[in-house]
């Protein structure tokens, strides 16, 4: 066997859980509901073995949960849980944010890392392809905390991204404003680009975190599926 076919052999359990992200997201797989490898097997054209081991993936990043004997269920996240995921998500991407500035990452190579997913944002939305647009919507945020070097925030945001995917999915379609949506990241990236740190902070809490604050009370169901939240980058309906 080639190098290749190993590393993709090793990356299948990975790429599939990737593949049930989607499922969710898309309400294929819904909140409560049992997920049966067999169908997943079959769907997916693979062996039971890589796609327990997703499964595997999922319950460690939260996604999903099982039940002994009884199974694997797609998770039901509460409002605070989703709070909780966003307020950590905005701590990783704040430090991370803080660590490019302080290792004084070449203005060229931001942009260069940044620049294409807001171009595939804008082709999504051009296209009204919302899955393309929220996962080039991640990318850029994926690329920030690869950008800042840090060995510690990584696998971090590795276990937040595919949940942050799903609540950005499930949200009213009237929340979701592509337009505004890119104007913040052309935003973040020029911040980025002049290292204008407390700018950054401020921008990227409110990217993150004010629209989620200012829309639903406490208490009360957020978003489009029983009780999950807005994502960041959504606007009031207008």
């Amino acid at each position: 066997m080639d190098v290749q076919s190993t590393l993709e052999l090793r990356n299948l359990p990975d790429r599939l859980a990737d593949q049930l992200i989607i499922m969710i997201a898309r309400g294929q797989l819904k909140p409560r509901q049992r997920i049966f490898e067999k169908e997943i097997c079959e769907i997916q054209g693979v062996s039971r073995i890589p796609v327990r081991e997703a499964l595997r993936l999922l319950q460690a990043q939260g996604v999903v949960r099982t039940e002994p004997n009884r199974g694997t269920y797609v998770t039901e996240f509460t409002p605070d849980e989703m709070l909780e995921m966003l307020e950590l998500r905005f701590a990783v991407e704040r430090l991370a944010l803080r660590r490019i500035i302080e290792r004084a990452v070449p203005t060229s190579l931001i942009t260069s890392e940044l620049s294409p997913a807001i171009e595939a944002m804008r082709r999504a939305a051009l296209s009204g392809d919302r899955l393309a647009f929220c996962q080039a919507d991640l990318s850029f945020h994926h690329r920030i905390v690869d950008l800042s070097g840090s060995p510690v925030l990584a696998p971090t945001w590795q276990l937040l991204s595919r949940g942050v995917l799903v609540f950005m999915m499930h949200e009213p379609d009237s929340w979701l404003d592509f337009r505004l949506c890119i104007a913040e990241h052309e935003q973040l990236l020029a911040l980025l680009e002049s290292h204008a740190r407390e700018a950054l902070d401020a921008l990227i809490e409110d990217h993150i975190l004010s629209a989620v604050r200012e829309r639903h009370a406490p208490g009360l169901p957020l978003g489009g599926l029983p009780r999950e939240p807005a994502p960041a980058c959504a606007s009031e309906p207008s």
